[in-house]
């Protein structure tokens, strides 16, 4: 699932490829991903081009003049790629939309469970969850006391905390159990457990974290926006391997579908 430092280097990306270039051709394979009509959506996009591409969380917004948006929230297998008409596509193609400039902006989605809203200007209400979102986990504004302030709201466990879109936007599954991984905490710990210097050093982490992680990737994803970089990643996805702190053996739980790695003798 693309998670923040993912979500930046998409954005920045498409924000300087596709604004103000002409859509010439609309292609819609799977209206299943679409919380809007297929075919007003195919008329509607033709020769109007979008001005400009943003994030929230972990929806990209692209504005269409004079005042609508085009709102993807990729989920788990969503994925976007920019490239030319040549390009062979891949398996699951939902969306394609041809630019004047003879590139292509293609939406695959292995699960289908991705969804495409259009709303009207600065209106996010007919999508689920979308004003419910918290500060962006990046936010300069949540300092250590308003973090701290925040996440005393919320009795359960750490990574789940972590995760809620409500406290703050933007971290997955991965991305938490990196910033655990680095503040020595670990997962499965419940907030009120922490002391207000582990919770310093949670704070410290996830901005330590996801910085380290926009850097890497925006030196290694370039144009290629629709392949997932994790391999740089310390802890996640690591299960069985060797803690690259400790020397231990990083363990790996899955519940409900969920993959979290851990250290167990780095995470207290």
């Amino acid at each position: 699932m693309p998670e923040l430092p993912d979500l930046e280097i998409i954005t920045g990306f498409l924000r300087w490829s596709i604004p103000g270039v002409e859509i010439k051709q609309v292609e819609i394979k799977e209206p299943l991903v679409l919380r809007c009509s297929a075919k007003d959506l195919i008329q509607d996009l033709k020769g109007r081009a979008f001005t400009k591409v943003t994030r929230r969380g972990k929806f990209l917004i692209f504005d269409l003049a004079p005042g609508e948006h085009l709102v993807f929230n990729l989920m788990l297998s969503g994925r976007l790629q920019y490239c030319r008409p040549g390009e062979k596509s891949r398996s699951y193609l939902c969306l394609q939309l041809g630019f004047s400039n003879g590139h292509q902006l293609r939406y695959y989605d292995r699960k289908r469970m991705g969804r495409i809203y259009r709303v009207q200007k600065g209106d996010f209400s007919s999508i689920p969850q979308f004003e419910l979102l918290g500060p962006e986990a990046t936010d300069p504004a949540v300092d250590p006391e308003v973090f701290q302030k925040r996440i005393r709201r919320h009795p359960g466990m750490i990574k789940n905390i972590l995760t809620n879109q409500r406290f703050l936007a933007g971290i997955g599954n991965a991305y938490a159990d990196e910033i655990l991984f680095a503040a020595g905490i670990l997962p499965f710990r419940r907030r009120p457990s922490l002391t207000s210097e582990e919770l310093a050093n949670l704070h410290r982490a996830l901005g330590e974290v996801l910085a380290w992680a926009e850097k890497e990737l925006k030196g290694r994803v370039g144009a290629d926006i629709h392949v997932e970089v994790r391999d740089f990643l310390r802890i996640h996805g690591k299960g069985g391997q060797v803690c690259p702190v400790c020397g231990g053996t990083i363990s790996e739980v899955t519940a409900n579908r969920r993959r979290t790695n851990f250290c167990r003798g780095c995470q207290k």
